[in-house]
């Protein structure tokens, strides 16, 4: 990919010779390919549990469990924490119909974008049943989410308004309206602390007497709360375009674009895949367990070379 915005780039800056300017009215198909960088993704995450001593799946008697207030309230989702991403790269491609009619352009355009990225940490929220836990987070592998396979595939519509002049160039500017399907994988685990790494410490208690300790304590301990679900979203989209062109030919121009792209916050429910090692279900090893996500600012910037081809 790179190798090709190289290639589109020298024959930009190669000399003018008796080539036009770009331009012409009709109808013209482009496209177009190169390579994106993420704004680097935010996620919060919305939910509540009740406390951890209240899971009826940690005692060997279910019947054991406390059933106070703390343990039947009704729960609401409330800001739980959030995790935020760091920039990353991609690539992207696009196909576009469009007309040109004196120095506006009007286009119908198709791109298809892949992301790739890294783990990000968690940063607790408001909640503080959530802050208080902290302390049991197992130090070998603290808290984290990821959002992997990251696809996106967008249909806007675009109008630029090109800058006519007497040189072998044609700047351009454009703005860009539409929608985008988001496609990505979505993680993210919590660790406790094990016996050995003195999650009894947590509550005050000791490994050395772990028969001490109340018996959800010692269930609990080693145990992973994990998700690890799809998110298929649909966002408005919109974008803010930039790039000059060079006549190869009288139909045919090559080009560099430069695009600037965001989209609205999406937001899913999902459903986790372990909860303290058992079945995702909440305390009272019934209802299912599920969270409200917000994933915010998926939206990258870009340069590609550009092809366009007038009828």
């Amino acid at each position: 990919m790179t190798g090709r915005i190289w290639l589109a780039a020298t024959l930009l800056l190669a000399p003018a010779g008796t080539a036009a300017q770009a331009g012409g009215n009709g109808f013209y198909l482009s496209t177009s390919a190169g390579l994106t960088s993420a704004f680097g993704a935010d996620v919060r995450v919305f939910g509540d549990n009740h406390p951890t001593r209240c899971d009826v799946l940690l005692y060997a008697n279910p019947g054991d469990a406390p059933a106070d207030a703390a343990c039947t309230a009704p729960l609401t989702s409330g800001p739980w924490g959030g995790f935020e991403f760091d920039r990353n790269g991609g690539s992207a491609w696009a196909l576009a119909l469009g007309y040109a009619a004196g120095t506006l352009r009007f286009e119908a355009e198709l791109l298809h974008r892949n992301q790739i990225g890294a783990p990000a940490d968690f940063l607790p929220g408001n909640d503080t049943a959530l802050l208080g836990k902290t302390t049991e987070w197992s130090a070998l592998a603290p808290p984290n989410a990821d959002i992997y396979n990251f696809r996106s595939a967008q249909a806007f519509a675009n109008v630029y308004l090109t800058f006519r002049n007497a040189s072998a160039w044609t700047p351009y500017v454009g703005a860009g309206a539409g929608i985008a399907g988001l496609n990505f994988g979505y993680y993210q685990a919590f660790h406790r602390k094990s016996l050995d790494e003195g999650y009894l410490e947590a509550f005050g208690g000791s490994r050395s007497d772990p028969g001490a300790a109340p018996e959800w304590q010692r269930a609990a301990a080693g145990t992973l709360s994990m998700m690890d679900a799809q998110v298929r979203e649909t966002a408005f989209g919109y974008q803010l375009l930039a790039g000059v062109d060079r006549a190869l030919s009288e139909r045919t121009t090559l080009g560099l674009k430069a695009r600037w792209t965001g989209f609205q916050t999406p937001s899913a429910t999902l459903p986790w895949a372990l909860i303290r090692s058992h079945k995702p279900v909440r305390a009272d090893g019934r209802t299912p367990f599920e969270f409200d996500f917000e994933f915010g600012r998926l939206g990258y910037v870009g340069l590609s070379a550009e092809m366009r081809y007038r009828f």
